[in-house]
């Protein structure tokens, strides 16, 4: 029997993001400000040509698992493919708290501006300017300036996404992305939901701080991104 996660972004947008989304019976997107995911009840090519239907000209998405072959030259454009690990928590931790952990405040849309400039510069995923409604993003700042950030993403009931996690070069080594990683798995966990996330196989550093915090990787896929012409 698939996993629930085997195709998280369609299960995402009909459960827990289902206020962000735009569904039509088999296909589905976020809302084209808030992220770049897109999703099929089933992929086949029926679905696909509904896909195409669906999106307007031009937009690109990102999906999970695309069989390239499905893609016609002339309706879609594959842009770029990311081999990631898809991890899950499944190792508690000893705590939630870092001696940093004092310094976690809330992000709010006043620091859009801080927050887009910091994805931009590190890179950590998909960013765009109304990705907070995901909720729950927390950062630390250093003399007014946003040193990290976490947040959540997507949320495929029960399991909820870790994202966002970056750290400004000038404040790395400092335990501030594992200390709001945790404090984010805290508030997901306190909500019976499990934590997940998302990190390119060839991140080892990244992957090396996720084991150390309890998550291990379920399977490797692949986010596609494609366009449509």
């Amino acid at each position: 029997m698939p996993h629930l996660l085997d195709n998280m972004i369609w299960n995402a947008i009909t459960t827990g993001n289902s206020n962000i989304a735009l569904v039509d019976e088999v296909v589905g997107c976020y809302q084209d400000d808030i992220a770049p995911f897109a999703a099929m009840q089933q992929l086949n090519e029926e679905n696909l040509e509904k896909l195409y239907a669906f999106l307007p000209a031009g937009r690109r998405v990102a999906v999970c698992n695309m069989d390239t072959t499905l893609l016609a030259d002339n309706k879609w454009e594959l842009a770029q493919q990311l081999p990631c690990c898809q991890m899950v928590y499944e190792e508690p931790v000893s705590s939630f708290d870092t001696a940093a952990s004092k310094l976690i405040v809330p992000l709010t849309e006043e620091h859009i501006p801080q927050m887009l400039e910091l994805t931009a510069l590190t890179k950590p995923g998909p960013f765009f300017s109304k990705t907070i409604l995901f909720g729950n993003y927390f950062g630390i700042f250093v003399d007014g300036q946003l040193a990290a950030m976490t947040g959540q993403r997507m949320h495929p009931v029960p399991y909820m996404e870790v994202s966002a996690v970056c750290t400004h070069p000038d404040f790395r080594g400092q335990s501030y992305a594992k200390t709001l990683m945790l404090h984010v798995m805290k508030i997901i966990i306190s909500n019976s939901f499990t934590p997940f996330l998302h990190v390119l196989t060839t991140n080892t550093t990244a992957i090396g701080l996720y084991e150390a915090i309890g998550f291990r990787t379920r399977k490797e896929i692949s986010i596609d991104i494609i366009k449509r012409v």
